[in-house]
């Protein structure tokens, strides 16, 4: 069983802060939901977003009659923000994504399907490092924090920073907000641990470009690959 918090477009800040910080928040939650229950935050206009445990009973809001609280914590974000129009399309019998609540309480096959659906779209975005033209099939994979990179995105937005592709407006809803996360200074470089900024060291950009960027080693910058683009477009 796992209960979705379904919250207004305006708290995706307060899930990436408690994502930050490890504190529990005060959210709207099922009656019927108890301390250690699992959760799932859905963020209008963005999607599925994070994971949490509910850490407290639930109590009657003080000033939503028939409405219930609780405290929740251990918030951890997915890698990627699941957009609801995926999960529609590809389990049409479950209703909830067509005209999502405030809150829902799911489990066994819906919920069985709902977590192979997330687990599907994020491994859409496991993005394994090239080293040039090496043809290995052995790499190290390098922890990405998904904090940073929904801070990259809110940022920068979705559509590539070098040639200015969106899958959300040339494949519709279903890809909306899909797009790899670049590392100006790729992480496995410095091979330990450490602080990413993600205005000034990541940029949003598309898997195509993504490839390129990383055919050679170093990486080509991305005022690069903007040249190299504009040089390979035929003259008009």
């Amino acid at each position: 069983m796992i209960h979705i918090l379904a919250s207004s477009a305006d708290d995706v800040d307060l899930v990436l802060k408690a994502a930050q910080s490890g504190e529990t928040r005060t959210w709207i939650v099922p009656k019927k939901s108890h301390a250690n229950d699992p959760a799932l935050f859905h963020l209008p206009g963005h999607g599925f977003a994070a994971r949490g445990v509910i850490a407290s009973e639930p109590h009657q809001h003080q000033y939503k009659p028939g409405r219930y609280t609780a405290e929740v914590g251990e918030v951890a974000l997915l890698a990627s923000f699941v957009p609801l129009a995926f999960v529609r399309k590809n389990q049409p019998s479950w209703k909830w994504p067509t005209y999502p609540r405030s809150y829902a309480t799911i489990d066994g096959n819906i919920e069985a399907r709902l977590e192979e659906l997330l687990n599907e779209y994020q491994a859409a975005f496991a993005e394994p490092l090239t080293e040039g033209a090496s043809r290995s099939a052995s790499m190290t994979v390098y922890e990405r924090s998904a904090m940073a990179r929904q801070r990259c995105i809110a940022e920068y937005g979705t559509d590539c920073q070098a040639c200015g592709f969106s899958f959300g407006a040339t494949y519709g809803e279903t890809a909306n907000g899909y797009i790899h996360v670049h590392h100006l200074n790729p992480v496995s470089s410095t091979r330990r641990e450490r602080e990413v900024d993600p205005i000034k060291d990541l940029r949003p950009i598309c898997p195509n470009c993504h490839a390129v960027v990383h055919l050679q080693n170093p990486p080509l910058s991305i005022v690069e690959l903007k040249r190299m683009l504009r040089q390979a477009q035929p003259p008009a």
